[in-house]
């Protein structure tokens, strides 16, 4: 099932990103898919424990102009949408700005990567989230719930 949704883009990450698809022939959700991975990868760098949600900047810090930005519709499996969705809880962002820093910080990366070799026949690419899960149990009628985002190296440790 698919989600479609839009999200504001800063005018600079979305001119980063079509001229990625221009190089690469990948679609939008594509390569925010591919840097959003990246980013998770590095999860342990954007983790907040508390505080109110960050959103991106209104205005310019040296001009004080506003930051031009633009709704991007896109859709996104549902397990794309949902793990997105994650990150923002967990890194106490928007999802607009995740995909920001991750544009900013990853894009490259990602390019390079697709330019090398083919990425888009990689295991990855087509099954992005299969080590991603989670589970809900009721301790004494509290609820409690585990998130994986991948694969623990001791099994046991998913059933402790």
């Amino acid at each position: 099932m698919f989600i479609r949704t839009t999200y504001v883009m800063r005018e600079e990450v979305l001119q980063l990103l079509v001229k990625a698809q221009e190089i690469t022939k990948l679609s939008m959700e594509q390569l925010l898919s591919h840097v959003m991975r990246k980013m998770r990868k590095q999860y342990t760098a954007y983790l907040l424990d508390d505080g109110r949600i960050q959103y991106q900047k209104r205005h310019d810090e040296t001009t004080k102009l506003p930051i031009k930005k633009y709704r991007v519709k896109v859709k996104f499996v549902e397990s794309e949408y949902n793990f997105f969705q994650e990150m923002r809880y967990f890194f106490r962002r928007s999802i607009s700005l995740v995909m920001a820093i991750a544009v900013f910080r990853y894009l490259d990366e990602v390019l390079e990567e697709i330019l090398k070799n083919d990425i888009t026949s990689s295991h990855e690419y087509f099954y992005p989230y299969e080590n991603r899960a989670k589970s809900i149990k009721c301790i004494e009628n509290i609820p409690t719930f585990k998130i994986w985002w991948g694969i623990p190296w001791t099994l046991e440790l998913l059933f402790t």
